[in-house]
């Protein structure tokens, strides 16, 4: 299973809906498919999750919109970019076959609420979900370790649907006795840069792709370019080894730029303190 991460703020984008047809072959789908049945596929919920290119576009949508679900129509589009990338460049560059991942684990919430409150979580239920809309209530709960000296009590939250955990975080921690909420960022977290970065740079799309293991191997960048007659198209702008000759600093800046729409919004030179604060709330 290709696996990670990444991110980046918010921009506007055109979305563009080829009229050619697709191979699917290497997403478990035999034969062509148009991008109308492609864009539907992003309905089969199940589908999504089964299949690692068209989960990565989920979470490319997600984290691009910012809504509690994604659009299908903006996933196609990512679907597409990644696509593009992978069948120009996937023999000679294998680094491009790593995924894009938000920076916690999808369809999970860490809360923390009142000690009252304690008992009813560990039979499973929680009253107050009832006040929250249908789709935002949990499949299931479990019971975290309690401190039986501490005020507060946590527990986990699932839901089955790949829905914007930054959002559901929101609407849980107005519900009464919960002191605190959080995606499950633990197991995410590697230390090392994520290997996929988007970026919307001056009306275009790019994308940062690292070969990494426990120091960067190789830095990649590539531009989408505007959508031709055999529909998106990937540019391989720099592929960087760390003893070649310093990049120049047009390519250095665009880099620079990913790198800092990133950090301000997951900040992941500054993971291992975002932990540690949410392990002094769970300790306190």
């Amino acid at each position: 299973m290709r696996l990670f991460i990444l991110l980046l703020s918010v921009s506007p984008l055109t979305l563009f809906l080829t009229s050619c047809d697709a191979v699917d072959s290497d997403n478990g789908i035999d034969g062509p498919v148009s991008d109308s049945e492609r864009l539907e596929l992003f309905d089969d919920h199940e589908f999504v999750l089964s299949n690692d290119d068209y989960f990565e576009a989920w979470q490319l949508a997600l984290w691009k919109d910012g809504e509690l679900r994604a659009d299908p129509e903006t996933a196609l589009m990512f679907l597409q970019h990644r696509d593009a990338i992978r069948d120009a460049y996937s023999d000679t560059l294998p680094e491009t076959e790593s995924i894009f991942l938000m920076p916690w684990e999808p369809g999970r919430l860490i809360i923390g609420a009142d000690i009252e409150y304690m008992d009813e979580i560990q039979d499973g239920v929680f009253r107050y979900v009832d006040d929250l809309p249908a789709e935002q209530r949990p499949d299931s709960l479990m019971f975290l370790d309690h401190d039986e000296d501490s005020d507060y009590f946590y527990y986990l939250v699932y839901f089955d649907e790949l829905l914007n955990v930054e959002v559901v975080a929101d609407a849980y921690r107005q519900l009464p006795g919960v002191q605190f909420t959080v995606p499950d960022f633990f197991g995410t977290y590697g230390g090392t840069p994520f290997p996929v970065y988007p970026g919307y740079i001056d009306d275009e799309w790019y994308y940062l792709i690292y070969r990494v293991s426990f120091t960067v191997e190789r830095t990649n960048l590539f531009r989408i370019d505007q959508p031709g007659l055999d529909g998106m198209e990937a540019e391989l702008i720099i592929s960087h080894d760390p003893e070649d000759e310093p990049m120049d600093e047009d390519t250095k800046e665009i880099i620079d730029q990913i790198h800092d729409d990133f950090r301000s919004r997951f900040f992941d030179r500054t993971s291992p303190e975002r932990i540690e604060q949410v392990q002094d709330l769970m300790n306190r």
